[in-house]
């Protein structure tokens, strides 16, 4: 029991130690020994104030608000046929074939013959590509 008592009073008396005593090693900041001498304030600047601004004069005469229109009226004049103008193009949008109609081509550009026509030149190619294929699959059988 007199081993943990030791322990406990060698921890406690550590940190006292610690608390008490002045700080060393890596972490800890030191002054620096010598004061530095900063520099005097310079004086206020003063600089030349600026010429008072003119002051307007009173308006020699007072019109009514009613009477001055607030937009020009060649501004509302392009206004107005911007307006027009988005609105007819909106029109167009909506009036327009939503599914465009397809263009035939004149024809398969890189077939060596040209597409046949009537039924016969449809009935010819048929037998061509016929016996393309029964040659192709008795080429390698030889009898």
């Amino acid at each position: 029991m007199s081993q943990f008592t030791a322990a406990l009073f060698r921890a406690a008396l550590g940190l006292l130690r610690a608390l008490f005593t002045s700080p060393c090693g890596r972490h800890h900041r030191r002054r620096a020994n010598r004061v530095r001498r900063y520099a005097a304030n310079p004086a206020p600047a003063t600089r030349p104030l600026p010429p008072a601004a003119p002051r307007l004069a009173a308006p020699r005469e007072v019109f009514p608000a009613d009477d001055l229109p607030l937009v020009r009226p060649y501004y509302t004049a392009h206004e107005q046929a911007r307006a027009q103008a988005e609105a007819t193009a909106r029109l167009q949008q909506w009036t327009a074939a939503r599914i465009p109609t397809p263009r035939l081509g004149d024809g398969d550009l890189l077939a060596p013959t040209p597409p046949p026509v009537t039924f016969d030149d449809l009935a010819d190619a048929v037998r061509r590509w016929q016996t393309q294929q029964a040659n192709r699959h008795t080429a390698g059988v030889r009898a």
